[in-house]
């Protein structure tokens, strides 16, 4: 079974919480590159706000070496963070995980909003056999059984959703800026014999444009 799971952390944030600092993000990435095909299959590190958010891949039967090759990262991520005393919380990060059996053509979409709590992402009412949430971050699965990935996407531009400031943006734009706009960022992966491809960043498109603009007008 290959499990699928996501970490977010506030760490590094510039100016309060509003970006993670680039060069923690390279801390993070640098740390879990030197495990990637041992305690971990692949790995994506990314960021919302001022949180790290990471994505690992690994069978079931590593789980325990990959949450603490994890952690071994964040510490890492710390000290970089404190060297320029960046924003740093001593919350415990937000996880979820899926696992599964891999199937042909495995697609899934990392789904990060900033600042969100868990209750955040029940507006899209996603299959819990389909999906996995905690604060600020959802995995969802796509595609076979599944909705396709535009059928999903297309939650996020409903209008009820984006009066209530829900805001699709690409990833260059997920800083937190607005108290009254929540920033959601999609990313799109494929996934091969516990391989990540990707990943797509969905919302960098002029289809949300719309969305956006009913979202900022709050």
């Amino acid at each position: 079974m290959t499990i699928v799971s996501v970490y977010a952390k506030s760490l590094g944030g510039i100016a309060g919480e509003v970006r993670v600092f680039p060069d923690v993000l390279a801390s993070v990435d640098k740390a879990l590159r030197k495990e990637k095909g041992n305690s971990i299959s692949d790995f994506a590190v990314t960021h919302i706000g001022a949180r790290v958010v990471v994505l690992l891949v690994y069978p079931d039967e590593k789980e325990q070496e990959a949450a603490d090759v994890l952690w071994s990262a964040f510490v890492d991520a710390e000290t970089s963070a404190k060297t320029r005393n960046l924003f740093r919380s001593a919350a415990k990060p937000s996880y979820c995980r899926m696992q599964f059996e891999e199937r042909e053509a495995e697609s899934f979409v990392l789904c990060l909003a900033g600042p969100a709590d868990a209750g955040f992402w029940k507006f899209l009412q996603v299959p819990e056999d389909q999906s996995a949430s905690a604060a600020s971050v959802l995995l969802c699965r796509t595609g076979g059984i599944f909705c396709t990935t535009p059928e999903f996407l297309e939650l996020f531009a409903a209008k009820d959703a984006n009066e209530k400031g829900i805001c699709p943006v690409s990833l260059c734009d997920a800083a937190v800026v607005r108290t009254k706009v929540t920033p959601v960022v999609a990313l799109g992966f494929s996934l091969g014999n516990g391989i990540l491809t990707g990943p797509l960043d969905l919302f960098d498109h002029p289809a949300f444009d719309g969305a956006r603009r009913r979202a900022s007008d709050l």
